[in-house]
């Protein structure tokens, strides 16, 4: 930030000298031509008639007194010349009655008012203008002027050297401002440098303590926000691991007990064979329903799910999933019952929603006693389907309610494990009903069942 505007004030000292003074010397040398013009022209007029009927012996004393007296009033040499450009009086008597070659003298004969700078080694700068003396529109000669204008040059180096102090001290305290206002603001950012550089390094968690009330404030309480949920992460992201690393490694370790049971033996009998056989399979399929899963959330977290929307009766949908898990409702002599208050037509992806309820309705009639029911309700409400799925099992502890969509969680985790669950469906449904723009809720109270609630927008 220094550097930025010690530049800055670098270029304005640079055009401030450059330009200003320029300018300033523009306007006085116009101001300077227009003021000698004038004269010019006031002298004019008072020999115009006698430039025209001009006569050495009767008027030359005459223009010489003309030209002494404006050359003292203006401090300017003056000359009077005739249509010939011959010089009839000189303020400075030098070329009375002689021609001599210039520029604006020439030019002026044409009709022409000129003038022009110049610079000489002896009296410096110089300003040359010559304006015609006309009688009846007839150019009858003209008035030269030669002006010293080394006082406008020397006003241009006191005004430069007044810019340059100007800016030399303007400049010293706007240095001495932003240094002190980059205190300032630099005061609550160094604040920062610890706990990013702890971020880097993966503490997660700390917090930066501005006090001032400002937007430093609004950007600490914006920073300790995602400092706080990167920490959340982070926890989410090691008990993740942990409870994936559990789930794996239960069912393999089943199967290497019971493959290095088998292959200790001598002799084992058939019966023995297919029973441990068997429950390596149940192992290797709990091992498959695992991943699946683990995989259906990476999908959803890395946002590459993508729905196939197509029109579906949801009715019909949920009695091909009643159909489905009938067989294990009837083991437990579960009842389970429809109850269609309307018939609703929705465009889901079919797949995904079938697989969100699937999950729901399997837990219910896993945590519902033996001979309990589990209700299944459908009905519009607005622009909604809702889905109601109400059973009589266990229930869930208010404690336990808030966390049932979480990852790995179980309420009652050794019943969990003994009924096959990796705690994984409910998180899975969540996020499907969730990309449908649907939503998810859930009531419970322990020992008189649990009651699942799921909206989907009617497109």
């Amino acid at each position: 930030m220094l550097s930025t505007y010690l530049l800055l004030i670098v270029i304005l000292f640079i055009l401030l000298t450059s330009l200003i003074p320029q300018y300033v010397l523009s306007w006085q040398l116009e101001f300077r031509k227009k003021n000698l013009e004038m004269s010019c022209r006031e002298i004019g007029q008072e020999i115009d008639y006698y430039l025209h009927n001009y006569d050495a012996a009767l008027y030359s004393t005459y223009f010489d007194n003309v030209t002494q007296q404006y050359s003292k009033s203006i401090d300017s040499r003056i000359m009077i010349y005739d249509k010939f450009g011959r010089i009839l009086s000189d303020s400075n008597n030098q070329f009375k009655f002689r021609n001599i070659n210039l520029e604006e003298i020439n030019s002026s004969l044409d009709g022409n008012v000129y003038w022009n700078e110049y610079y000489f080694n002896d009296i410096g700068n110089v300003m040359y203008i010559s304006v015609p003396v006309k009688y009846e529109n007839e150019v009858n000669g003209g008035i030269f002027i030669s002006n010293s204008i080394n006082d406008l040059y020397g006003n241009l180096e006191d005004i430069n050297n007044t810019i340059r102090m100007i800016v030399l001290i303007e400049g010293i305290l706007i240095i001495i401002g932003i240094i002190l206002i980059s205190n300032h603001f630099l005061r609550p950012i160094n604040k920062f440098y610890p706990v990013i550089s702890k971020l880097s390094n993966g503490e997660f968690g700390d917090k930066v303590d501005v006090k001032s009330n400002d937007e430093f404030k609004v950007l600490a309480n914006s920073f300790n926000s995602m400092s706080v949920k990167l920490n959340e992460v982070e926890l989410q992201r090691k008990e993740f691991v942990g409870n994936v690393s559990h789930e794996l490694k239960t069912p393999l370790s089943s199967i290497k007990l019971l493959s290095e049971s088998l292959l200790l033996q001598d002799e084992v009998e058939e019966d023995v064979y297919r029973e441990f056989l068997m429950d390596i399979n149940n192992e290797v399929d709990r091992l498959n329903r695992i991943v699946t899963e683990l995989l259906a959330l990476v999908d959803m977290d890395k946002k590459q799910l993508v729905l196939d929307y197509q029109p579906a009766y949801l009715n019909y949908l949920i009695e091909k999933i009643i159909e489905q898990l009938k067989p294990l409702a009837d083991q437990k002599h579960i009842r389970l019952n429809f109850f269609e208050d309307d018939s609703i037509q929705i465009n889901i992806d079919k797949g995904k929603i079938k697989q969100a309820l699937i999950n729901i309705v399997h837990n219910a009639i896993k945590y519902t006693r033996d001979g309990g029911k589990v209700d299944i309700r459908v009905y519009r409400e607005k622009d909604f389907a809702i889905v109601s799925i109400k059973d009589t099992g266990v229930g869930i502890s208010e404690d336990n309610l808030q966390y049932i969509f979480d990852r790995f969680y179980r309420a009652d985790k050794a019943r969990s494990r003994n009924t096959g669950g990796t705690g994984l469906g409910l998180s899975i449904s969540k996020q499907i009903v969730n990309l449908h723009h649907g939503t998810i809720s859930v009531r419970s109270k322990l020992d008189e069942g649990t009651e699942f609630y799921i909206s989907l927008p009617i497109v």
